[in-house]
């Protein structure tokens, strides 16, 4: 134990045997420097795949894209650390030779898989009806809301009603993200 004394005791000394040298360059320090650094913002929203085609459907027949797996992908982004939200809706679907139309309902999405922790409305694995109204389909939350990107996964189901006039039916969904302040 004096050991462990005398050797601090030295150390000391020799600490303050250089003291003087070291208040010397202290003088001749620089000034504080000061930094900024500005992130830029990321907020956006990308379809992969932005073209639904339900080939041959009979009249009162259900038919699926991307059954047993998935049809398209949509990516969300924002890093403002704000609760953010997309919503889709259906803007009608249209005979493109006669005045009739599909009842918004008649097509449905279902979330397949999330690379987000946000979450989805609705029963789990369930398709849920399009409007033409947004509706709600993810909330992002905690990391989703750091600048990762957020991959969600969707199938689609058409259910054209027994009355379905023979045709071709054109119509619009509109995906759109907004943040909540």
């Amino acid at each position: 134990m004096c050991f462990r004394g005398d050797r601090v005791a030295v150390g000391m000394a020799v600490g303050l045997a250089l003291l003087p040298a070291r208040l010397h360059a202290l003088e001749e320090r620089f000034e504080d420097l000061s930094a900024s650094v500005e992130v830029a913002g990321v907020f956006g929203v990308d379809v992969s795949q932005a073209f639904l085609t339900f080939q041959s459907v009979s009249p009162g027949q259900t038919v699926i894209l991307g059954e047993g797996h998935f049809y398209n992908q949509v990516t969300c982004r924002s890093n403002y650390g704000r609760p953010w939200h997309l919503k889709a809706e259906l803007v009608s679907l249209k005979h493109t030779a006669a005045d009739r139309t599909l009842p918004p309902a008649a097509l449905k999405w279902r979330l397949v898989d999330s690379t987000g922790v946000g979450q989805s409305p609705g029963a789990a694995g369930a398709f849920q009806p399009f409007s033409a109204d947004p509706v709600l389909i993810y909330t992002g939350a905690g990391e989703d809301l750091r600048g990762r990107a957020v991959g969600l996964q969707f199938q689609y189901s058409l259910d054209a009603p027994p009355s379905t006039l023979a045709g071709t039916y054109v119509g619009q969904i509109i995906f759109t993200m907004t943040e909540t302040p």
